[in-house]
């Protein structure tokens, strides 16, 4: 039978024919939505405050590739100064991003937490018919980090207001602090510095040596644990906080209660110990008691300890166990464990496992949020890179993600903030000049002192097609 084509034909190419087509006909598809919707804005605007100045193109870049549209551009004046606004931008929050759709700041956020740049923009690019480099991924993982951080400081500083406050109660919240070094990027004075200028550093002597690299200070707070499997148990209703900025920025970050209770983390100090004493006996002793309600018994362990070396001429060891007992007493606040705390004794903690459990998770999730991507194959950071890596990769894993890039994270603020205002206060009412509006919408009075500012506030929060545009003069 003669062949009705001599070019090989397989299920692999029909498929690859098919989707390209199929992405050619939705991108058509939304120009032509696209071209409707500006059509009906400029019919249905404020014909006397928006005037059409032209039209302009641009292109976004969209998992069904890359679609040039063209809209319209609008001339408003404000108090004398003229501005320009693209009306369906504004509506269809296009260009949040540059030139990248939502859908696909999502793909690259779900990519960047397990690839590097490089490797996100090669996978992103194959996978949507979109180009992008590396540089246009980390410009959206700055934007990113900066968008949730800044959503973060709002979030505070209502809190501190006493605007907003959280709806859900707890008995016990756990909160387990650790943090990491990631390599920090040489800036360019660094990388032009001679080689004989760091051999003169190492030569000095009793300088600490500084750590060149960013402490990333992550916190996981959670409610306990809860069964998963048979005999197997996950952190319940966990949440993950973090900053490469100061201790302080990660403290107004996270929970506050009544009473708080702080402890070390086991693992460091079983660590402490094991590096400072050889003795078999001593280590065994002193890794058990620190695990019982007679904590403080550790320290008679490390006099009688200490004699021994001392009379044995083991300088090297004693100096490593007065570290050890300098290290425990400057936090033998944080020793004994806090169900011994709460009154529970050691017979009853099997019974409360789940209620109270043994802390110590921060290490896994420190491996989840941060090692695995951040530290591995010799990666260096910038200040801003490290924070807002650090910031997608815990809101991911949070399940927050999507809420900070299709704003209903900063929605839920606002609703929250609706349902709060206090009833209004009479005030005494001053005239004001008419405001110009953007929309139909008019507000029938001013106001004044604190209430005028939460009302300009609130409004300017909303973007010039949904209301109006303030004069704030």
């Amino acid at each position: 039978m003669e062949m009705i084509s001599k070019e090989k034909v397989n299920f692999n190419s029909l498929e690859e024919n098919t989707y390209k087509k199929v992405m050619k006909l939705g991108r058509e598809m939304i120009q032509d939505e696209l071209r409707m919707i500006d059509k009906l804005i400029k019919e249905y605007r404020d014909k006397a405050v928006f005037k059409v100045k032209d039209v302009q193109t641009t292109t976004i870049k969209t998992k069904l590739g890359e679609i040039p549209i063209a809209r319209r551009r609008y001339k408003i004046v404000i108090n004398g100064i003229t501005k320009y606004v693209y009306l369906l931008d504004e509506l269809l929050e296009i260009n949040e991003f540059g030139e990248y759709s939502q859908s696909v700041v999502e793909m690259i956020a779900r990519e960047i937490t397990k690839k590097s740049y490089r490797e996100t923009a090669k996978t992103i690019s194959e996978d949507t018919d979109s180009y992008i480099s590396y540089t246009a991924v980390r410009n959206i993982v700055l934007a990113l980090g900066k968008k949730i951080k800044k959503l973060e400081e709002e979030k505070i500083k209502l809190y501190e207001q006493g605007k907003i406050e959280g709806s859900k109660e707890a008995q016990y919240v756990f909160c387990e602090h650790d943090g990491i070094y990631v390599k920090k990027q040489k800036s360019k004075k660094q990388k032009g510095k001679k080689k004989f200028k760091v051999k003169q550093f190492k030569k000095k002597k009793n300088k600490k040596r500084k750590r060149n690299g960013i402490e990333l200070k992550i916190a996981v707070i959670h409610e306990g644990k809860e069964p998963r499997y048979t005999n197997d148990y996950k952190l319940k209703n966990k949440i993950i906080i973090g900053t490469a900025s100061k201790a302080s920025q990660l403290k107004k970050i996270e929970v506050e209660g009544a009473k708080e209770l702080f402890q070390l983390d086991m693992a460091h100090i079983q660590k402490k110990i094991y590096m400072a004493v050889s003795d078999e006996e001593y280590l065994k002793k002193m890794q058990e008691i620190v695990y019982t309600e007679n904590t403080q018994d550790i320290f008679s362990l490390i006099f009688n300890y200490k004699v021994e070396l001392e009379t044995d001429n083991k300088i090297a060891e004693l100096e490593k166990v007065t570290e050890l007992e300098e290290y425990l007493r400057n936090n033998q606040d944080g020793l004994l464990r806090y169900q011994y705390r709460l009154g529970y004794k050691e017979e009853q903690l099997e019974e409360y496992k789940e209620t109270l459990p043994s802390l110590g998770s921060e290490e896994s999730q420190m491996y989840c949020v941060c090692r695995d991507r951040m530290k591995k194959n010799r990666t260096s950071w910038s200040q801003e890179g490290a924070e807002a890596m650090l910031k997608v990769i815990m809101n991911k894993m949070n399940g927050t993600l999507t809420e900070v890039i299709t704003n209903k994270a900063k929605e839920k603020i606002l609703e929250e903030l609706s349902q709060r205002i206090a009833e209004p206060v009479k005030v005494r009412k001053i005239k004001y000049n008419e405001l110009i509006y953007a929309g139909k919408y008019k507000i029938a009075d001013n106001f004044v002192g604190r209430t005028k500012r939460f009302i300009i506030d609130l409004l300017n929060g909303k973007k010039c097609s949904e209301l109006m545009l303030i004069n704030l003069t």
